[in-house]
Protein backbone atom coordinates (compact mmCIF):
# COMPACT_ATOMS: atom_id res chain seq x y z
CA UNK A 1 0.00 0.00 0.00
CA UNK A 2 3.03 2.34 1.20
CA UNK A 3 4.62 1.49 -2.34
CA UNK A 4 1.21 2.38 -3.95
CA UNK A 5 1.25 5.90 -2.54
CA UNK A 6 4.09 6.65 -3.64
CA UNK A 7 4.13 6.23 -6.92
CA UNK A 8 1.10 7.77 -7.93
CA UNK A 9 1.53 11.80 -7.71
CA UNK A 10 -0.94 13.79 -5.86
CA UNK A 11 -3.45 16.33 -7.68
CA UNK A 12 -1.90 19.33 -6.65
CA UNK A 13 1.55 18.23 -7.95
CA UNK A 14 0.37 17.44 -11.62
CA UNK A 15 -1.58 20.80 -11.68
CA UNK A 16 2.12 22.11 -11.14
CA UNK A 17 3.33 20.58 -14.38
CA UNK A 18 3.30 22.93 -17.44
CA UNK A 19 1.84 20.46 -19.48
CA UNK A 20 -1.40 20.30 -17.51
CA UNK A 21 -1.70 24.03 -16.37
CA UNK A 22 -1.46 24.96 -19.85
CA UNK A 23 -5.34 23.87 -19.82
CA UNK A 24 -6.24 26.43 -17.18
CA UNK A 25 -7.09 29.17 -19.75
CA UNK A 26 -8.79 26.08 -22.44
CA UNK A 27 -11.00 24.42 -20.69
CA UNK A 28 -10.40 26.16 -16.93
CA UNK A 29 -8.66 25.04 -14.02
CA UNK A 30 -11.24 22.84 -12.12
CA UNK A 31 -12.04 21.21 -15.09
CA UNK A 32 -8.45 20.04 -15.29
CA UNK A 33 -8.05 19.29 -11.61
CA UNK A 34 -11.42 16.85 -12.42
CA UNK A 35 -9.68 15.38 -15.01
CA UNK A 36 -6.30 14.63 -13.47
CA UNK A 37 -8.70 13.07 -10.64
CA UNK A 38 -10.42 10.91 -12.65
CA UNK A 39 -7.39 9.76 -14.19
CA UNK A 40 -5.66 8.86 -11.18
CA UNK A 41 -8.59 6.93 -9.83
CA UNK A 42 -8.60 4.88 -13.26
CA UNK A 43 -4.59 4.58 -12.74
CA UNK A 44 -5.79 2.44 -9.55
CA UNK A 45 -8.38 0.98 -10.67
CA UNK A 46 -6.23 -0.84 -13.26
CA UNK A 47 -3.68 -1.14 -10.39
CA UNK A 48 -0.82 0.75 -12.71
CA UNK A 49 1.64 1.26 -10.06
CA UNK A 50 4.70 1.26 -11.80
CA UNK A 51 3.80 4.31 -14.56
CA UNK A 52 6.33 6.44 -14.78
CA UNK A 53 5.59 9.90 -13.58
CA UNK A 54 5.58 11.30 -17.17
CA UNK A 55 3.15 8.56 -18.53
CA UNK A 56 0.91 9.74 -15.73
CA UNK A 57 1.28 13.54 -16.66
CA UNK A 58 0.87 12.30 -20.16
CA UNK A 59 -2.59 10.31 -19.37
CA UNK A 60 -3.51 13.33 -18.42
CA UNK A 61 -2.57 15.81 -21.06
CA UNK A 62 -4.63 13.75 -22.92
CA UNK A 63 -7.90 13.58 -20.79
CA UNK A 64 -7.32 17.36 -21.04
CA UNK A 65 -6.77 17.40 -25.18
CA UNK A 66 -9.86 15.24 -25.34
CA UNK A 67 -12.08 17.67 -23.94
CA UNK A 68 -10.70 20.72 -25.29
CA UNK A 69 -11.87 19.56 -28.55
CA UNK A 70 -15.41 19.51 -27.36
CA UNK A 71 -14.86 23.35 -27.28
CA UNK A 72 -16.06 25.55 -30.22
CA UNK A 73 -12.93 25.52 -32.56
CA UNK A 74 -12.37 27.77 -35.69
CA UNK A 75 -11.25 25.49 -38.92
CA UNK A 76 -10.72 25.80 -42.50
CA UNK A 77 -13.84 25.25 -44.66
CA UNK A 78 -12.53 23.06 -47.90
CA UNK A 79 -15.64 20.89 -47.91
CA UNK A 80 -16.62 23.30 -50.94
CA UNK A 81 -20.22 23.45 -49.25
CA UNK A 82 -20.36 27.26 -48.32
CA UNK A 83 -23.20 27.16 -46.14
CA UNK A 84 -21.75 24.08 -43.82
CA UNK A 85 -24.69 23.11 -41.27
CA UNK A 86 -22.16 21.83 -38.76
CA UNK A 87 -19.18 24.11 -39.62
CA UNK A 88 -21.45 27.03 -38.46
CA UNK A 89 -23.46 27.65 -41.39
CA UNK A 90 -22.57 30.89 -42.93
CA UNK A 91 -19.48 32.97 -41.78
CA UNK A 92 -20.52 36.80 -40.10
CA UNK A 93 -18.78 39.52 -41.81
CA UNK A 94 -15.78 41.03 -40.05
CA UNK A 95 -17.17 44.50 -40.46
CA UNK A 96 -20.22 43.84 -39.19
CA UNK A 97 -18.41 41.67 -35.92
CA UNK A 98 -16.08 44.77 -35.48
CA UNK A 99 -18.97 47.35 -35.67
CA UNK A 100 -21.04 45.45 -33.49
CA UNK A 101 -18.21 45.35 -30.47
CA UNK A 102 -18.63 48.40 -28.85
CA UNK A 103 -22.43 47.80 -28.59
CA UNK A 104 -21.80 44.19 -27.06
CA UNK A 105 -19.03 45.19 -24.65
CA UNK A 106 -20.75 48.40 -23.66
CA UNK A 107 -24.53 49.11 -22.39
CA UNK A 108 -26.27 49.73 -25.28
CA UNK A 109 -29.86 51.32 -26.03
CA UNK A 110 -31.19 47.60 -26.89
CA UNK A 111 -34.86 48.22 -25.22
CA UNK A 112 -34.10 52.57 -24.33
CA UNK A 113 -35.84 54.84 -26.30
CA UNK A 114 -33.11 57.36 -26.92
CA UNK A 115 -35.90 60.01 -28.34
CA UNK A 116 -38.40 59.94 -25.73
CA UNK A 117 -35.88 58.94 -22.80
CA UNK A 118 -38.35 55.55 -21.84
CA UNK A 119 -38.47 51.96 -22.44
CA UNK A 120 -38.36 51.35 -26.55
CA UNK A 121 -39.05 47.95 -28.27
CA UNK A 122 -36.53 45.67 -28.81
CA UNK A 123 -34.65 45.04 -32.19
CA UNK A 124 -36.70 48.02 -34.02
CA UNK A 125 -34.38 49.36 -36.72
CA UNK A 126 -33.86 45.51 -37.56
CA UNK A 127 -38.15 45.32 -38.18
CA UNK A 128 -37.52 47.98 -40.36
CA UNK A 129 -34.85 46.84 -41.87
CA UNK A 130 -36.14 43.47 -42.92
CA UNK A 131 -39.40 45.25 -43.80
CA UNK A 132 -37.60 47.43 -46.37
CA UNK A 133 -35.39 44.38 -47.88
CA UNK A 134 -38.28 41.94 -48.36
CA UNK A 135 -40.65 44.39 -49.20
CA UNK A 136 -43.36 43.80 -46.58
CA UNK A 137 -45.39 46.09 -44.17
CA UNK A 138 -43.61 44.74 -40.59
CA UNK A 139 -41.32 42.10 -40.00
CA UNK A 140 -40.30 40.25 -36.32
CA UNK A 141 -37.09 37.98 -35.38
CA UNK A 142 -36.78 35.43 -32.52
CA UNK A 143 -34.41 32.63 -32.21
CA UNK A 144 -34.49 30.71 -35.28
CA UNK A 145 -36.70 29.69 -38.18
CA UNK A 146 -38.02 26.55 -36.51
CA UNK A 147 -38.82 29.15 -33.41
CA UNK A 148 -40.63 31.49 -36.42
CA UNK A 149 -42.74 28.72 -37.41
CA UNK A 150 -43.75 27.33 -33.75
CA UNK A 151 -44.74 31.00 -32.66
CA UNK A 152 -47.03 31.77 -36.20
CA UNK A 153 -48.70 27.95 -35.26
CA UNK A 154 -48.87 28.78 -31.73
CA UNK A 155 -50.55 32.34 -32.39
CA UNK A 156 -52.80 31.86 -35.27
CA UNK A 157 -53.64 28.00 -35.37
CA UNK A 158 -53.98 26.15 -31.98
CA UNK A 159 -56.73 23.74 -32.46
CA UNK A 160 -57.36 24.87 -35.54
CA UNK A 161 -56.23 22.78 -38.83
CA UNK A 162 -53.69 23.72 -40.89
CA UNK A 163 -53.71 22.45 -44.52
CA UNK A 164 -49.71 21.28 -45.62
CA UNK A 165 -48.87 19.42 -49.37
CA UNK A 166 -47.30 15.69 -48.41
CA UNK A 167 -44.70 17.33 -50.40
CA UNK A 168 -43.65 19.40 -47.92
CA UNK A 169 -43.75 17.41 -45.04
CA UNK A 170 -39.99 17.67 -44.74
CA UNK A 171 -37.38 17.00 -41.88
CA UNK A 172 -34.10 18.64 -41.80
CA UNK A 173 -31.27 18.30 -39.81
CA UNK A 174 -31.04 17.32 -36.32
CA UNK A 175 -35.14 15.40 -36.61
CA UNK A 176 -36.79 18.83 -36.77
CA UNK A 177 -39.90 17.83 -38.35
CA UNK A 178 -42.51 19.74 -39.89
CA UNK A 179 -45.18 17.40 -38.86
CA UNK A 180 -43.93 17.50 -35.15
CA UNK A 181 -43.69 21.49 -34.89
CA UNK A 182 -47.34 21.39 -35.91
CA UNK A 183 -48.75 19.47 -33.14
CA UNK A 184 -46.46 21.09 -30.52
CA UNK A 185 -48.10 24.03 -31.57
CA UNK A 186 -51.28 22.66 -30.98
CA UNK A 187 -52.13 22.93 -34.92
CA UNK A 188 -54.12 19.54 -36.65
CA UNK A 189 -52.40 18.76 -39.48
CA UNK A 190 -54.09 17.99 -42.45
CA UNK A 191 -52.91 16.51 -45.23
CA UNK A 192 -53.22 17.03 -49.71
CA UNK A 193 -51.83 15.94 -52.38
CA UNK A 194 -49.49 13.41 -52.57
CA UNK A 195 -45.51 12.88 -52.03
CA UNK A 196 -44.52 14.34 -56.13
CA UNK A 197 -47.91 16.45 -57.34
CA UNK A 198 -50.18 18.51 -55.09
CA UNK A 199 -52.99 20.72 -57.22
CA UNK A 200 -55.05 23.31 -56.43
CA UNK A 201 -58.11 20.97 -56.00
CA UNK A 202 -56.43 18.90 -53.19
CA UNK A 203 -56.36 22.57 -51.33
CA UNK A 204 -59.48 23.07 -52.50
CA UNK A 205 -61.12 20.05 -51.42
CA UNK A 206 -59.38 19.75 -47.80
CA UNK A 207 -60.54 23.96 -46.94
CA UNK A 208 -63.67 24.45 -44.71
CA UNK A 209 -64.76 26.00 -41.77
CA UNK A 210 -62.18 24.63 -39.35
CA UNK A 211 -59.62 25.70 -41.58
CA UNK A 212 -57.51 28.71 -40.41
CA UNK A 213 -54.16 28.62 -42.87
CA UNK A 214 -52.09 26.63 -45.71
CA UNK A 215 -48.56 26.35 -44.56
CA UNK A 216 -46.59 26.34 -47.73
CA UNK A 217 -42.88 25.09 -46.89
CA UNK A 218 -39.49 25.28 -48.59
CA UNK A 219 -38.11 21.82 -49.44
CA UNK A 220 -34.90 21.72 -47.49
CA UNK A 221 -31.55 19.32 -48.39
CA UNK A 222 -33.37 17.65 -50.81
CA UNK A 223 -35.68 18.35 -54.59
CA UNK A 224 -38.29 15.95 -56.27
CA UNK A 225 -37.56 15.70 -59.69
CA UNK A 226 -39.46 14.04 -62.54
CA UNK A 227 -42.99 13.86 -62.97
CA UNK A 228 -43.81 16.64 -59.94
CA UNK A 229 -45.79 19.11 -59.79
CA UNK A 230 -47.07 21.97 -56.91
CA UNK A 231 -49.20 25.11 -56.32
CA UNK A 232 -47.30 28.58 -56.63
CA UNK A 233 -47.84 30.93 -53.87
CA UNK A 234 -49.67 33.17 -55.93
CA UNK A 235 -52.29 30.26 -56.62
CA UNK A 236 -52.76 29.23 -52.54
CA UNK A 237 -53.70 33.20 -52.13
CA UNK A 238 -56.36 33.42 -54.70
CA UNK A 239 -57.76 29.83 -53.16
CA UNK A 240 -58.15 31.81 -49.66
CA UNK A 241 -60.47 34.08 -47.66
CA UNK A 242 -59.85 37.34 -45.96
CA UNK A 243 -60.21 34.69 -42.77
CA UNK A 244 -57.49 32.17 -43.94
CA UNK A 245 -54.05 32.67 -43.77
CA UNK A 246 -51.30 31.78 -46.27
CA UNK A 247 -47.90 31.06 -44.28
CA UNK A 248 -44.55 30.43 -46.40
CA UNK A 249 -41.83 29.03 -44.87
CA UNK A 250 -39.10 30.15 -47.12
CA UNK A 251 -36.29 28.47 -45.32
CA UNK A 252 -33.18 29.91 -47.03
CA UNK A 253 -33.13 33.28 -46.62
CA UNK A 254 -33.08 34.55 -50.07
CA UNK A 255 -33.16 38.19 -50.61
CA UNK A 256 -31.57 39.70 -53.45
CA UNK A 257 -29.20 37.16 -54.74
CA UNK A 258 -30.23 35.01 -57.88
CA UNK A 259 -29.88 31.44 -57.08
CA UNK A 260 -31.45 28.27 -58.93
CA UNK A 261 -34.29 26.45 -57.47
CA UNK A 262 -34.92 29.48 -55.05
CA UNK A 263 -37.52 31.99 -54.64
CA UNK A 264 -37.25 35.62 -53.18
CA UNK A 265 -38.96 36.62 -49.92
CA UNK A 266 -39.99 39.69 -51.12
CA UNK A 267 -41.51 37.36 -53.91
CA UNK A 268 -43.55 35.58 -52.18
CA UNK A 269 -45.02 38.66 -50.43
CA UNK A 270 -46.00 40.01 -53.97
CA UNK A 271 -47.59 36.81 -54.70
CA UNK A 272 -49.65 37.18 -51.92
CA UNK A 273 -48.02 35.32 -48.65
CA UNK A 274 -50.05 36.41 -45.35
CA UNK A 275 -46.59 35.86 -42.94
CA UNK A 276 -42.91 34.34 -44.77
CA UNK A 277 -40.50 33.20 -42.39
CA UNK A 278 -36.67 31.80 -42.97
CA UNK A 279 -33.23 32.02 -41.32
CA UNK A 280 -30.78 34.23 -41.13
CA UNK A 281 -27.42 32.20 -40.70
CA UNK A 282 -27.98 30.86 -44.82
CA UNK A 283 -28.41 33.17 -47.69
CA UNK A 284 -28.72 35.66 -45.91
CA UNK A 285 -25.17 35.52 -44.24
CA UNK A 286 -25.73 36.53 -40.52
CA UNK A 287 -26.19 35.11 -37.15
CA UNK A 288 -28.64 32.71 -36.51
CA UNK A 289 -32.21 33.93 -35.95
CA UNK A 290 -35.57 33.35 -37.61
CA UNK A 291 -37.29 36.21 -39.27
CA UNK A 292 -41.05 36.85 -40.03
CA UNK A 293 -42.29 39.28 -42.39
CA UNK A 294 -45.07 40.29 -43.52
CA UNK A 295 -48.84 41.75 -42.48
CA UNK A 296 -48.40 44.44 -39.61
CA UNK A 297 -51.67 43.47 -38.23
CA UNK A 298 -50.40 39.81 -38.04
CA UNK A 299 -46.87 40.64 -36.56
CA UNK A 300 -48.45 43.00 -33.92
CA UNK A 301 -50.01 40.12 -32.60
CA UNK A 302 -47.36 37.96 -32.75
CA UNK A 303 -45.04 40.77 -30.56
CA UNK A 304 -47.86 40.17 -27.92
CA UNK A 305 -47.21 36.65 -27.70
CA UNK A 306 -46.08 35.68 -24.05
CA UNK A 307 -44.17 33.02 -26.32
CA UNK A 308 -42.37 35.78 -28.52
CA UNK A 309 -41.02 36.83 -25.39
CA UNK A 310 -39.25 33.29 -24.62
CA UNK A 311 -38.10 33.11 -28.55
CA UNK A 312 -36.61 36.78 -28.93
CA UNK A 313 -33.21 37.24 -29.40
CA UNK A 314 -30.94 38.71 -27.45
CA UNK A 315 -28.54 42.33 -28.33
CA UNK A 316 -25.62 40.26 -29.59
CA UNK A 317 -27.66 38.43 -32.67
CA UNK A 318 -29.59 41.86 -33.04
CA UNK A 319 -26.77 44.24 -32.96
CA UNK A 320 -25.12 41.58 -35.52
CA UNK A 321 -28.27 41.24 -37.94
CA UNK A 322 -28.23 45.05 -37.80
CA UNK A 323 -24.90 45.47 -39.14
CA UNK A 324 -25.73 43.05 -41.95
CA UNK A 325 -29.50 43.64 -43.09
CA UNK A 326 -27.95 47.77 -43.77
CA UNK A 327 -24.75 45.90 -45.59
CA UNK A 328 -27.73 44.22 -47.91
CA UNK A 329 -29.63 47.32 -48.28
CA UNK A 330 -26.17 48.89 -49.26
CA UNK A 331 -25.45 46.26 -51.96
CA UNK A 332 -22.28 44.82 -49.84
CA UNK A 333 -22.47 40.83 -49.80
CA UNK A 334 -21.90 38.60 -46.93
CA UNK A 335 -18.98 36.34 -46.91
CA UNK A 336 -21.79 33.61 -48.03
CA UNK A 337 -22.73 35.25 -51.24
CA UNK A 338 -19.08 36.42 -52.32
CA UNK A 339 -17.99 32.84 -51.79
CA UNK A 340 -20.58 31.45 -54.24
CA UNK A 341 -20.05 34.40 -56.46
CA UNK A 342 -15.96 33.30 -56.13
CA UNK A 343 -14.82 32.47 -60.18
CA UNK A 344 -14.11 29.03 -61.25
CA UNK A 345 -10.72 29.93 -62.54
CA UNK A 346 -9.77 31.88 -58.74
CA UNK A 347 -10.50 28.40 -57.65
CA UNK A 348 -8.26 26.62 -59.65
CA UNK A 349 -5.35 29.47 -59.26
CA UNK A 350 -5.41 29.27 -55.53
CA UNK A 351 -5.32 25.57 -56.17
CA UNK A 352 -2.22 25.62 -58.52
CA UNK A 353 -0.54 28.06 -56.23
CA UNK A 354 -1.15 25.57 -53.04
CA UNK A 355 0.29 22.42 -55.46
CA UNK A 356 3.26 24.69 -56.34
CA UNK A 357 3.71 25.70 -53.12
CA UNK A 358 3.70 21.95 -51.61
CA UNK A 359 6.10 20.60 -54.14
CA UNK A 360 4.99 16.95 -53.94
CA UNK A 361 3.25 14.39 -55.98
CA UNK A 362 0.76 13.77 -53.60
CA UNK A 363 -1.20 17.05 -54.39
CA UNK A 364 -2.77 16.77 -57.87
CA UNK A 365 -5.47 19.26 -59.25
CA UNK A 366 -8.97 17.54 -60.25
CA UNK A 367 -12.38 18.98 -61.46
CA UNK A 368 -15.47 19.35 -58.69
CA UNK A 369 -18.32 20.84 -57.15
CA UNK A 370 -19.61 23.22 -55.12
CA UNK A 371 -22.75 23.80 -53.42
CA UNK A 372 -24.69 26.54 -51.37
CA UNK A 373 -25.71 24.22 -48.93
CA UNK A 374 -27.38 24.19 -45.42
CA UNK A 375 -30.71 23.06 -47.29
CA UNK A 376 -30.98 25.85 -49.82
CA UNK A 377 -30.36 24.91 -53.89
CA UNK A 378 -29.84 21.23 -52.52
CA UNK A 379 -29.16 19.57 -56.14
CA UNK A 380 -27.43 22.77 -57.66
CA UNK A 381 -24.20 22.49 -57.98
CA UNK A 382 -21.34 25.00 -59.52
CA UNK A 383 -18.37 23.69 -61.18
CA UNK A 384 -15.47 24.33 -59.29
CA UNK A 385 -12.02 22.49 -58.48
CA UNK A 386 -9.99 20.79 -55.80
CA UNK A 387 -6.65 19.73 -55.07
CA UNK A 388 -6.67 15.80 -54.21
CA UNK A 389 -4.84 14.06 -51.84
CA UNK A 390 -2.96 11.07 -53.71
CA UNK A 391 -2.14 9.28 -50.25
CA UNK A 392 -1.59 5.63 -49.36
CA UNK A 393 -3.27 5.80 -46.07
CA UNK A 394 -6.88 5.33 -45.76
CA UNK A 395 -9.27 8.75 -46.63
CA UNK A 396 -10.46 8.45 -42.83
CA UNK A 397 -6.89 7.90 -41.54
CA UNK A 398 -5.77 11.16 -43.92
CA UNK A 399 -8.99 13.08 -42.82
CA UNK A 400 -7.97 12.67 -39.08
CA UNK A 401 -4.59 14.00 -39.61
CA UNK A 402 -6.30 17.30 -41.41
CA UNK A 403 -8.83 16.96 -38.33
CA UNK A 404 -5.55 17.05 -35.77
CA UNK A 405 -4.17 20.04 -36.59
CA UNK A 406 -3.84 23.59 -34.98
CA UNK A 407 -6.69 24.94 -36.97
CA UNK A 408 -8.37 21.84 -37.88
CA UNK A 409 -9.13 21.67 -42.12
CA UNK A 410 -12.43 19.81 -42.79
CA UNK A 411 -12.42 18.34 -46.37
CA UNK A 412 -14.88 15.74 -47.91
CA UNK A 413 -14.51 11.98 -49.44
CA UNK A 414 -14.58 11.21 -53.05
CA UNK A 415 -14.00 7.72 -54.82
CA UNK A 416 -11.44 6.93 -51.85
CA UNK A 417 -9.27 10.04 -51.85
CA UNK A 418 -9.20 12.84 -49.66
CA UNK A 419 -10.22 16.06 -51.70
CA UNK A 420 -9.85 20.01 -50.75
CA UNK A 421 -11.72 22.63 -52.35
CA UNK A 422 -10.82 25.75 -52.01
CA UNK A 423 -13.68 28.38 -52.88
CA UNK A 424 -15.09 28.12 -49.25
CA UNK A 425 -11.32 29.61 -47.64
CA UNK A 426 -11.60 32.74 -46.51
CA UNK A 427 -9.80 35.94 -46.74
CA UNK A 428 -6.23 35.14 -45.13
CA UNK A 429 -6.71 31.24 -45.10
CA UNK A 430 -4.64 30.01 -47.85
CA UNK A 431 -1.65 30.94 -46.43
CA UNK A 432 -2.60 29.17 -43.29
CA UNK A 433 -4.17 26.21 -45.05
CA UNK A 434 -0.34 25.97 -47.26
CA UNK A 435 1.14 26.38 -44.09
CA UNK A 436 -0.21 23.63 -42.30
CA UNK A 437 -0.48 20.98 -45.28
CA UNK A 438 3.82 21.75 -45.51
CA UNK A 439 4.16 20.84 -42.13
CA UNK A 440 2.32 17.13 -42.54
CA UNK A 441 2.43 16.61 -46.08
CA UNK A 442 5.03 13.66 -45.07
CA UNK A 443 2.65 12.06 -42.63
CA UNK A 444 -0.28 12.00 -45.44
Amino acid sequence: MEKNRVSIPQVETLLQQKKLSSYFDLISRPIVTNLIRDELNQIREEKLFDLSFDKIVQRCENRCAKVYKMRVHQVINCTGVVVHTNLGRSPISKASWQAATNLNTHYCSLEFNLESGKRGQRNSLVEQLLATLTESEAALVVNNNAAAIYLILSTFAKRKEVVVSRGELVQIGGGFRIPSILKESQAKLVEVGTTNITTVDDYKEALNEKSVAILKVHRSNFALRGFTDEVSTKELSELLDENKLLIVDQGSGVLEADLPGEQKVKEHIKMGADLVSFSCDKALGSVQAGAIVGSKKLIDKLIKSPLYRVLRPGKTVLTLLEEDLINHLNKVDPPVLSLIKKEKEKVKEDSEKLIAFLNSEKFSLVESKITLGGGTTPDENLDSYAVKINSTKSANTVMKILRNQQVPIIGFIEKGKVHLNLATLLEGELELLSTSLDKIKELL
